[in-house]
């Protein structure tokens, strides 16, 4: 039996677990909501990325994963176009966490719609330059991460990037 309200307040005590580093209640809160939600409620998709962050930080790598897959089906099902901020953000989170389960090829894979629809929105070129360079790829991904801080949406985002991209800049 759904009931939307009981689902909301519940993902919300699961984010506030979340903050705090109580995973486990985090996990448990979270999952009760997505119990209690509407399977096509606009909100599922966020439940399901709550509990694949809350797994991932965790190091429940395989439940994450489920759940970002999860929160990006159900986001394409409701209607999220490709190229659009929802789904890029989706598939950013799902390529770098499947990068940091050292599936480099799979996270390309995971990436590439998103790629294909806004090449040049700096959280896709990030999250390629990372993959590209986990891959071997140095000067493709040096070429990603400079348009990732040419792309970015400000100054301080820019250098962010810079920072955060350095490995992959300095490689030969």
């Amino acid at each position: 039996m759904t009931d939307q309200k009981k689902a909301s307040q519940l993902a919300q005590e699961g984010l506030a677990h979340w903050g705090k580093s109580e995973l486990e209640l985090a996990a448990q809160k979270t999952e009760e909501a997505i119990a209690l939600a509407e399977p096509n409620h606009c909100a599922a998709p966020d439940y399901h990325g709550q509990l694949a962050g809350i797994y991932a930080q965790a190091g429940k790598n395989d439940k994450a994963r489920l759940h970002y897959e999860q929160a990006l089906l159900l986001q394409l099902q409701a209607g999220e176009t490709e190229g659009g901020i929802t789904i890029i953000t989706s598939r950013y989170f799902l390529a770098m966490h499947l990068l940091e389960m050292n599936l480099a090829n799979e996270a390309l894979d995971a990436l590439q719609p998103a790629l294909q629809a806004a090449p040049t929105h700096w959280l896709n070129c990030n999250a390629h330059a990372h993959i590209l360079h986990a891959l071997g790829r140095f000067a493709e991904a040096k070429q990603a991460a400079q348009l990732a801080i040419e792309h970015a949406p400000s100054v301080e985002k820019a250098e962010q990037l810079a920072g955060n991209l350095k490995a992959v800049l300095s490689e030969v």
